[in-house]
């Protein structure tokens, strides 16, 4: 009699052929599901990269113009206003026609819109539209802006101008 009690708990102790079918079965169909989110992950992954990369862009131009002298910007206006620009994949500037360019940026100079309350533009500001793309055909890619990050910003006059006689004081 004490052999089927032996029998019954060896039985009892391991796994059915059911039970580990189905947990294989779990396992697989989540696996399946994580495998299939790795594109989707990356291409998030690449697309921040680009995002960011933009972002520097912008910001390295935007901070290269409000530190220009005024006499270049307004320069760059009366001369047709556009300046290209060339970074790689970092948002890092790269010379004119580098084998690591992959952003391109278009600068334009324009007269500023006139501010809320003025009736006219104000000639100590510029508008500075910035145009980046990461299209190897940049000249295509810039007819049509709306496949570009855009990025406005005012630049205004911060150089010495003449100065006013000193006020006498009581």
């Amino acid at each position: 009699m004490k052999t089927p009690a032996l029998s019954h708990s060896l039985r009892a102790s391991g796994f059915s052929l059911a039970e580990t079918v189905i947990a294989v079965g779990i396992t697989a169909s989540t696996i399946v599901t994580l495998v299939g989110m790795i594109p989707l992950s990356l291409n998030t992954l690449h697309r921040s990269g680009v995002v960011t990369a933009e972002a520097r862009i912008t910001q390295a131009i935007a901070a290269d113009y409000r530190m220009r002298e005024w006499s270049e910007v307004v320069q760059q206006q009366q001369e047709g206003g556009c300046r290209d620009f060339s970074f790689d994949g970092q948002g890092t500037r790269v010379k004119q026609g580098d084998a690591s360019t992959i952003f391109t940026a278009r600068v334009t100079v324009s007269d500023a819109l006139p501010l809320p309350g003025m009736q006219q533009t104000n000639p100590r500001l510029k508008n500075v539209q910035i145009l980046v793309t990461s299209s190897p055909d940049a000249t295509a890619a810039f007819t049509m802006p709306e496949n570009c990050h855009k990025a406005q910003t005012l630049v205004a006059q911060t150089d010495k101008t003449a100065q006013s006689p000193p006020m006498a004081s009581n």
